[in-house]
């Protein structure tokens, strides 16, 4: 028995090797029929539902988002569960204090269920 205890131990460690892997989302945002210009996604996880870990997001640009932009548009990913998605839409028109324009739209939100694996999404943001 205690031959084998350094191996039990050893095998116990190396199912503990460090965190979840956070997976990419990308994918499309319209509003009444259109790309949204400008915005963000918010990947809120559901602790109603079990859900844990920190919130992911995307930056839209022309209608497309995707976790794993590049430069300061680099989002972060979701590791997978119950979310809640929340867009925040903008006409892409910077001014002096709104940097991605005037909003076309209050705060859509909508639960996924979402892979633990990479995932494309489509959302529709209804007219307000």
């Amino acid at each position: 028995m205690r031959r084998l205890f350094p191996f039990v131990v050893l095998a116990a460690l190396a199912g503990c090797s460090g965190e979840r892997k956070a997976y990419p989302i990308s994918g499309t945002v319209t509003y009444d029929g259109r790309p949204v210009p400008a915005g963000v996604v918010w990947f809120d996880p559901d602790s109603s539902k079990g859900t844990k870990g920190p919130q992911g997001f995307a930056y839209i640009q022309d209608g497309v988002f995707d976790t794993e932009g590049e430069g300061h548009r680099k989002g972060r990913g979701v590791y997978g569960g119950a979310y809640v998605v929340r867009v925040e839409g903008f006409d892409g028109r910077p001014g002096k204090e709104l940097p991605l324009g005037k909003p076309l739209f209050t705060d859509f939100r909508e639960a996924r269920d979402l892979p633990e694996g990479p995932a494309q999404l489509e959302i529709v943001v209804p007219k307000q």
